[in-house]
């Protein structure tokens, strides 16, 4: 069956158009997830600019710390990689993080270690959740050869057991917020 002349071509017409818009929005998409995964943009808000950017236990940590010199920034380890759920991440948690920077008074320190702990949870539930898709992002769990043999044994039985790097690594960039009981008694429950 032939498609009649002129709808031939308003078909070609809708997909040429339709394709161009498709490759826009992807190239406006990537700009905004490029534009809002520095430090610069994910420290300009009042409670990270004050209470992680400067915090002493974030610029010793292992990250910021390195003895390769490679540095990973907020998004590395806060938003995954790849357009689609990099675009998702930074949308919910972008909304989540304008909701939180207007509804606190993050000039009172004490609002801050008030909402810590909750806010800790969350990422922590999101890695596991997700596999520490971020982590995986530059480590290969398989490769990681800990010098100590407590290590050793930990990261055989991880690759055994399914459990994740946020299961044992909650405290390694922040300032230390303890566990709650229930996601230590669900180690290995990500996959």
């Amino acid at each position: 069956m032939k498609l009649p002349s002129f709808l031939s071509k308003t078909v070609i017409f809708v997909f040429v158009i339709g394709g161009a818009a498709g490759l826009l929005a992807a190239l406006a998409a990537e700009e905004m997830d490029r534009v809002t995964g520095t430090d610069e943009f994910c420290t300009s808000c009042h409670a990270m600019a004050t209470y992680i950017a400067k915090s002493e236990t974030y610029l010793k940590s292992a990250h910021q710390t390195t003895k390769s010199g490679v540095r990973p920034g907020c998004a590395d380890c806060h938003i995954p990689k790849g357009l689609v759920a990099a675009t998702y991440t930074h949308i919910v948690n972008g909304v989540s993080d304008l909701i939180g920077e207007y509804s606190h008074d993050w000039t009172d320190p004490k609002v801050w270690e008030a909402e810590k702990p909750r806010l800790a949870y969350a990422v922590r539930d999101w890695m596991r959740a997700n596999d520490s898709i971020t982590c995986r992002g530059c480590h290969e769990q398989a490769s990681i050869k800990p010098e100590r043999k407590r290590g050793q044994r930990q990261h055989k039985e991880a690759l055994s057991t399914g459990m994740t790097c946020i299961d044992c690594h909650y405290n390694l960039v922040h300032e230390e917020v303890k566990p709650r009981d229930s996601f230590l008694n669900s180690a290995g429950t990500s996959k």
